[in-house]
């Protein structure tokens, strides 16, 4: 599964390729993406092969809205593709964390997608970043600081009750495809992040992941 989403981008641009090479620009973002994709495969790659041995992330400075805007400009034309429309908002006057920026864009590649997937017939993908101060939603007793709270809302099919309890569990899937590793996966590198996560769902109304990462301070950066 997360190796199948980098390959789906390749194979998007790759069909697009022909008709769209006369397009300069559509040129130098398929060229940087390939290049992107096939090292972000390899690392994954690498990182399956030591699943039994994970390695830690490397927490440095990150802008978040950066992440975010690299990952939504990956799932564009998939998102194009079956008649769903991308709006973004980033309100958050505050973007920067500690984090690994791979990790975070494969978390948040895993949301994106499983939002894309969730409205087969076409919808809206909603992504928004505020500012808050307060505590992880998911861990509480840490005491409030300012955090960055990213919204990732879909209009699909929503989430049965009955499987809310295990949407984050690996191998649990509701999909005739897939493995049901890519929300577990997301959810374990939010744990690594100290990001809080809250999921409200209604079936036939859609979904909305609530990810809370703290912000970094002025002097702060740390390798875990």
């Amino acid at each position: 599964h997360e190796i199948k989403n980098p390959l789906v981008a390749l194979k998007t641009f790759t069909q697009l390729l022909p008709e769209r090479y006369g397009d300069p620009e559509f040129r130098d973002t398929f060229f940087n993406l390939v290049g992107h994709e096939i090292t972000r495969i390899d690392s994954i790659v690498n990182r399956l092969l030591g699943f039994a041995r994970p390695v830690a992330p490397s927490m440095v400075r990150v802008s978040l809205h950066r992440v975010l805007g690299d990952s939504l400009q990956l799932v564009k034309q998939q998102a194009a593709g079956v008649g769903v429309s991308v709006e973004r908002r980033f309100d958050a006057a505050s973007d920067v964390i500690l984090g690994d920026e791979d990790l975070l864009k494969q978390a948040f590649l895993n949301f994106l997608l499983n939002a894309v997937e969730a409205m087969p017939d076409g919808g809206v993908l909603g992504v928004t970043t505020a500012q808050t101060s307060a505590e992880a939603p998911d861990a509480p007793g840490n005491g409030p600081r300012e955090r960055i709270v990213v919204s990732i809302a879909d209009t699909g099919k929503g989430i049965r009750p009955d499987d809310m309890q295990h949407v984050f569990d690996p191998f649990f899937t509701t999909k005739s495809t897939g493995t049901g590793l890519g929300l577990s996966v997301a959810h374990g590198i939010l744990q690594e992040h100290q990001a809080g996560i809250d999921v409200s769902s209604e079936v036939g109304l859609g979904t909305t992941f609530s990810l809370s990462f703290p912000l970094a301070g002025e002097q702060e950066e740390r390798s875990a």
